[in-house]
């Protein structure tokens, strides 16, 4: 439970300012991608407020699924070193 909690706040901490700077990345992009589309994806400088909020919403779970991951990669491996000098001792 602490561990996805740690997650959970690193994953925000992180992934709020990632999702900006991905987001602003995007904009030449968007911008090429408007008259394909035909809907407005980034204004004169900056994408769209929904843009944001997509980029976001995959941003942040994907980074909690890594956070978690590396946690938990982390909490085995200890596990083992631990076993493996209790058994040469």
């Amino acid at each position: 439970m602490k561990r996805t909690a740690i997650a959970a706040l690193l994953s925000l901490v992180v992934g709020l300012p990632l999702g900006w700077i991905t987001a602003m990345l995007l904009t030449p992009l968007l911008w090429r991608l408007e008259p394909v589309l035909h809907i407005e994806l980034a204004g004169h400088s900056v994408p769209s407020d929904w843009v944001f909020y997509v980029v976001w919403a995959v941003v942040v779970p994907a980074l909690f699924f890594v956070f978690k991951f590396v946690a938990r990669s982390n909490r085995k491996g200890s596990g083992t070193d631990a076993a493996r000098s209790d058994a040469r001792s």
